[in-house]
């Protein structure tokens, strides 16, 4: 009795498709890689509506003085987010299961950090249209991104990273679960690393509170007209 072999691709041939699976994993990789760039590219937009239109409130008003003080609250919060997180994770990622401190409130506080900073963007503009692009670019990127880590981490560590994800949040941090032990080792090569993202946050407000100031002046004003002619 003969038996049928699925024929082989030959020497130089492309291999055949492995069907709708093996397209949704390609689709998928190539989301991973260009996960910032997609965001960026779905955020650009809703950033130039909110350069072009009027602020919320009146230049030196109460409310205008509000809105700032949000704007730097949250900064101030998300960097501190992100330094807190350093000072337990830096490097280690891939070592050790991380869960006092800031990742005894939440999984992602990085990613929360860096929300806020850009958040306060929205407010250091007055754009309720930023925040809403924000919102839409990060759930693209975060649905790709965490759902990566998560299923490295969980090939790391297991049932121990199981039980951690039951017991902590994802992004919204849960401040009754905070723990943490009295001494914490700090990695100088994950400093090093945060003080190189540093120098790029840190310009955040100062170029927003720069372009909020030009949208208050005249020709600003009048190319804030001439996008409401044509649009």
């Amino acid at each position: 009795m003969s038996s049928v072999t699925s024929p082989q691709p030959r020497q130089g041939e492309a291999p055949r498709s492995a069907g709708p699976r093996a397209i949704s994993l390609r689709v998928h990789d190539w989301l991973a890689r260009a996960r910032a760039w997609i965001a960026i590219l779905i955020l650009a937009p809703f950033a130039v509506a909110a350069l072009l239109a009027a602020p919320y409130a009146p230049a030196g008003s109460s409310v205008d003085f509000l809105i700032d003080a949000m704007a730097w609250l949250i900064f101030i919060a998300g960097g501190t987010f992100r330094w807190w997180a350093t000072l337990y994770i830096g490097s280690r990622k891939q070592c050790v299961l991380v869960t006092h401190g800031p990742y005894s409130l939440c999984r992602n506080p990085l990613y929360v950090g860096t929300f806020l900073i850009v958040l306060s963007i929205a407010f250091f503009l007055q754009s309720a249209t930023f925040a809403a692009g924000l919102v839409l670019a990060s759930v693209i990127y975060l649905t790709t991104t965490v759902s990566i880590e998560e299923k490295n981490l969980r090939h790391h560590f297991g049932p121990s990273y199981d039980s951690y994800c039951r017991e902590v949040p994802r992004f919204v941090p849960r401040f009754a679960g905070f723990r943490s032990p009295a001494n914490v080792e700090v990695s100088i090569a994950g400093l090093g690393a945060e003080y190189r993202r540093m120098a790029r946050w840190i310009w955040v407000p100062l170029l927003a509170e720069a372009v909020a100031h030009m949208k208050t002046d005249a020709w600003w004003s009048q190319l804030h007209q001439t996008w409401h002619i044509f649009w």
